[in-house]
Parts: C-alpha cells; structure tokens; sequence
C-alpha cells in the first residue's frame, strides 16, 4: 500500500508555487518613493507629537487658572446672597424718600427759573 502524504505535501508545494507566481511584483524603482513617504509620515507624527509637551503645559494652566476662578465665583455669590436682605431694605427706603423727592423736585424748578434769570442779569450788568 502506498503512503498517500507525498501526494498531499506535492499538492500543497504546487499551491504554494502558484500563489507565489499569483502575487503582485514589486516595482523595484517604486521602493525609495514608498519609503520616502513612510519617512515623511513618521516625520510629521513627530512634528505632531513635538506639539504635546506645550499643550500639556497651556492646558494645566487654564485648569489651574479655571479652578481659581470656580472659588472666586463661590465667593462672589455667596457674598451677593449675603446682601440679599439688605437689598430688600434699601429698596423699601427708596419707596419710602421717592414721594418726597417729587415734591422737591416741583419746587425747585421755580427756582431753578430764578437762578437762571439771576445770572443773565449779572452777566449781562
């Protein structure tokens, strides 16, 4: 009886061939080109990468910079939320004086004539 693994092991010696044969040459002229781009690409990765540190850096400052601003702007409004009671008053002051300043106002406009008149007779003596 004979050992069929030959066959077999030339079967897949001839696919291997004709697979080989089946690939696509490689222009030999085309290789420095191809590298040539491959350099350009890992060049401008590393420009790219050069960049990081900087931005590391700007970035670490602005959190830094956002952080105390966050504080600052807790302060603030609990500072405004602190005058809220004295807001309320002043307006009720304001309500309270606002009729008088009316009256003050209707009065001194005549006077304000008066002063007026006064002065071009000055001026003009």
């Amino acid at each position: 009886m004979s050992n069929p693994e030959p066959e077999i092991l030339d079967e897949a010696a001839i696919a291997d061939d004709e697979r080989a044969v089946d690939r696509p040459v490689v222009d030999v002229m085309q290789i420095p080109r191809m590298i040539g781009g491959a350099l350009s690409d890992i060049r401008t990765i590393a420009e790219g990468m050069a960049v990081l540190p900087k931005l590391l850096v700007s970035l670490n400052s602005i959190q830094d910079r956002v952080e105390s601003l966050d504080q600052e702007v807790r302060d603030m409004r609990a500072a405004v939320e602190s005058m809220g009671g004295d807001v309320g008053e002043v307006q009720r002051g304001i309500a309270r004086v606002e009729p008088h300043l009316e009256d003050v106002t209707r009065v001194a406009h005549p006077l304000r004539r008066l002063g007026e008149r006064t002065r071009r007779r000055s001026d003009g003596s």
